[in-house]
């Protein structure tokens, strides 16, 4: 039996203390949720809270660089979605943008950034107190402050990387490394756009939306609602959409639940669209006891009708049925509600007697 997608995922990101993906356009409400999700975890960890002003200033710089230089005029047809990520690995934060250009934007682009790269930080701070100073940037920021103040606030050099498509238009990506202290200054070059171009291609043949990796205590959880809120679905625009919200609250405060550790509840969230469905997947680390539970109680639940389970659902809020860590409670009982279809999850075999669990939602 092969290995879900999303036990495939938490293994490739193991060593990331924080991941999240985002493949599509992305907004001011969205680069908001974002920069909120990430600005906690690196301030929760102590080695890194020092340079989340670097981080977030990085953030917000690498949003406009896709508003700046992203959705040319595409007759073509070509795939022209963004794509985003913000890492933790070690005592290093990873920030990456992947978007569609066209030739002008490619030439000007790879000229700057290259001559950039050749700049030291002395000579940066002049560069950018000159262009500051006689105003030569231009509203699409080709030599502007935000790639001088990339290049100043970066571990260089910036990695990036211009690929011709058809001649006519180029995939764009930029690839940053912040590091807390200065022993990690050196590095090889290219490093952080190896797992940025391969990531793309798998997220993008996977029809994946977001995949988020990392703590999901109650602060975590927020802004991910609010960014798959703005995505997707305002949960009083529609039905749909009211059953969005309801069952992403409740599988994210599943892996809450369930979370080995009470202090670092680490899991993964992830959303994929395919044949106008969308599936929720979460998936966490759980002992064999709890292993037990919850299938015994997700197969009980998948033989019940819409009338059982509002039945089920009453009768457990009455007479207090459920416990904390949700086995066969209300959240469980929501989402089969919710759902249009049975329960879908799985069991991935781990180290240690532990297992993976994945619960699929699909709507």
């Amino acid at each position: 039996m092969s290995e879900s997608k999303s036990y495939y995922l938490f293994k490739k990101l193991s060593n990331d203390r924080l991941s999240l993906i985002f493949n599509g356009e992305v907004n001011d409400k969205i680069t908001d949720g974002i920069i909120r999700l990430t600005d906690f975890n690196v301030n929760s960890l102590q080695d890194l809270s020092k340079m989340r002003n670097r981080v977030n200033y990085i953030m917000v710089e690498c949003f406009q660089n896709l508003v700046r230089h992203g959705k040319p005029d595409n007759p073509d047809g070509l795939d022209d979605s963004t794509l985003f990520s913000t890492r933790v690995v070690g005592e290093a934060n990873y920030i990456s943008s992947i978007n569609l250009i066209d030739m002008e934007r490619a030439n000007m682009l790879r000229e700057k950034l290259q001559q950039l790269n050749t700049l030291e930080k002395d000579k940066l701070k002049a560069l950018y107190f000159e262009i500051l100073e006689n105003k030569q940037f231009s509203a699409k920021g080709g030599a502007g402050l935000g790639l001088i103040e990339i290049a100043r606030k970066a571990v260089p050099p910036i990695d990036f990387h211009i690929e011709d498509i058809n001649g006519k238009f180029y995939n764009f990506y930029l690839s940053l490394k912040l590091a807390s202290k200065e022993d990690l200054m050196q590095r090889e070059v290219g490093e952080t756009l190896r797992f940025t171009r391969q990531f793309d291609d798998e997220i993008k043949n996977s029809n994946i939306l977001m995949v988020y990796k990392g703590d999901f205590s109650k602060d975590s959880i927020l802004p991910i609602i609010n960014i798959i809120q703005e995505r997707m679905y305002s949960p009083d625009e529609s039905s749909r959409g009211k059953s969005l919200y309801s069952i992403l609250v409740e599988q994210l405060q599943n892996v809450s639940r369930h979370s080995l550790d009470s202090q670092n509840k680490e899991g993964l969230f992830m959303i994929t669209f395919d044949d106008q469905n969308y599936t929720i997947s979460t998936g966490n680390m759980v002992t064999s006891e709890t292993k037990n539970i919850l299938s015994e109680k997700i197969t009980g639940l998948n033989k019940l009708n819409n009338y059982e389970l509002k039945d089920l659902y009453k009768k457990t809020l009455k007479e207090g049925m459920f416990s904390e860590k949700g086995g066969g409670g209300l959240g469980l009982i929501e989402i089969a509600r919710e759902s249009s279809g049975p329960l879908a999850y799985s069991f991935d075999d781990a180290d240690n007697n532990m297992s993976f669990f994945t619960l699929n939602v699909t709507f």
